[in-house]
């Protein structure tokens, strides 16, 4: 950008040049020294458009160069007119007193138009070392015309650029409201929907859940044998936890889209009572407890790969041995759950299953920038394998 610019302002520099050379016959040596003076004047415009237009004034008034004024009075109005006030109050050493202005009229606005009338004015006073008046009707039109064009045409020029830039930067505001109402309306919708859930999950599965730990809690109270009571207190326990978590997910469900205020979940803490509840046959190699370093969303994703991994072999390989290993490294938590074969005679009644559990859990590792792969091993048993970086939310 600043490259563009310093091509146009030397291009322009160097054609008003041209001009002052071209015209170097129509004037004296002091027309001609105004003259390049003015041309090279050109160069600050940006920075002192209100002093370049003053230097240019002499060179209009004693020869004929036309170009370096108009760009002077075209960068004045282009601007807006607020630099030039700003160069007018160096000028007056006002320091940030306001410069006078009438009703509806800013002083930005008065010294664009004030600028055109000293462009016309200058250019068509008869100063007298020009030479002979001619005070003619026509003549005097033509001058009047010809200095119209000068103060105007520069001035309407500017006002028009100055305008399309600030259509620009409306536009631009406008789009970006536009994409700000958007997105809010986006969040809106997303916080309805999980509403919606929330409300769906809190009367329809935490109403069976509840439901579940009465009647596992009054089995458990009537039950005969040690071995019903052990497995309904298990059942109750289990309903206990999984209300804990809808209400959890709940909480979170209802919270603002950007909002926080709620930890991620269980993490690695918790593993250790997972791999209790699951039962003998599941053997785990887990962290030191305590240990720090890792996010909590990436314990939370590492708990859930090894919760549902865990309700897979309850659901396809019941009784087989499991290896629960989970390691922290300096870069990412790797996580590992392999299953031996599962027997016939440890199978119940099949429970319903989406399908969904394994492609949930590599969407939750995606999300964190990880991996996760699940098949079938050799023997027959199944292995479930995640890494999760560490620096994913940090």
């Amino acid at each position: 950008m600043r490259l563009r610019r310093a091509a146009v302002d030397g291009g322009l520099v160097a054609v008003a040049a041209a001009e002052a050379w071209a015209t170097r016959s129509l004037g004296g040596p002091l027309a001609l020294t105004a003259a390049y003076a003015a041309a090279g004047a050109l160069a600050l415009r940006r920075r002192l458009p209100l002093t370049v237009l003053l230097a240019t004034l002499p060179a209009l008034s004693l020869g004929y160069v036309w170009l370096a004024p108009m760009a002077a009075l075209y960068t004045i109005a282009a601007d807006g007119g607020a630099p030039t006030v700003a160069c007018a109050r160096r000028l007056l050493r006002r320091g940030t007193v306001p410069l006078p202005g009438r009703r509806g009229i800013t002083p930005p606005t008065a010294v664009t138009w004030g600028g055109a009338a000293a462009v016309a004015f200058v250019s068509f006073f008869p100063w007298p070392w020009i030479g002979e008046v001619d005070w003619a009707p026509a003549a005097t039109l033509l001058a009047v015309l010809l200095s119209a064009l000068l103060a105007v045409a520069p001035t309407a020029l500017g006002l028009l650029t100055a305008s399309r830039r600030e259509l620009a930067a409306r536009l631009a505001e406008l789009a970006e409201s536009r994409e700000r109402e958007r997105r809010l309306a986006a969040e809106r919708a997303v916080e309805r929907e999980r509403t919606r859930l929330a409300r769906e999950m809190h009367d329809t599965v935490a109403h069976h859940i509840s439901l579940i730990a009465v009647q596992s809690g009054a089995l458990e109270a009537t039950a005969r044998g040690d071995e019903a009571r052990a497995a309904a207190g298990t059942v109750r326990q289990l309903s206990r936890e999984a209300l804990d978590e809808l209400r959890h997910m709940v909480g979170l469900l209802r919270m603002p889209v950007a909002g926080g205020g709620q930890d991620a979940g269980p993490g690695l803490a918790e593993l250790a009572t997972l791999l209790a509840a699951a039962g003998p046959e599941v053997h785990g190699d887990l962290p030191a407890p305590g240990r720090a370093g890792c996010p909590p969303p990436v314990q939370h994703a590492a708990y859930r790969t090894v919760q549902e991994a865990l309700t897979n072999v309850r659901k396809h390989a019941p009784g087989a041995r499991t290896e629960v290993t989970v390691r922290l490294a300096a870069d990412a938590l790797h996580v590992a759950v392999r299953n031996a074969p599962g027997g016939e005679e440890g199978r119940g009644p099949a429970l319903p299953s989406g399908g969904h559990g394994l492609t949930g859990l590599r969407e939750r590792a995606a999300a964190l920038g990880g991996t996760l792969d699940a098949g079938p091993e050799p023997d027959g048993g199944f292995l479930v394998r995640a890494t999760l970086p560490l620096d994913a939310c940090r």
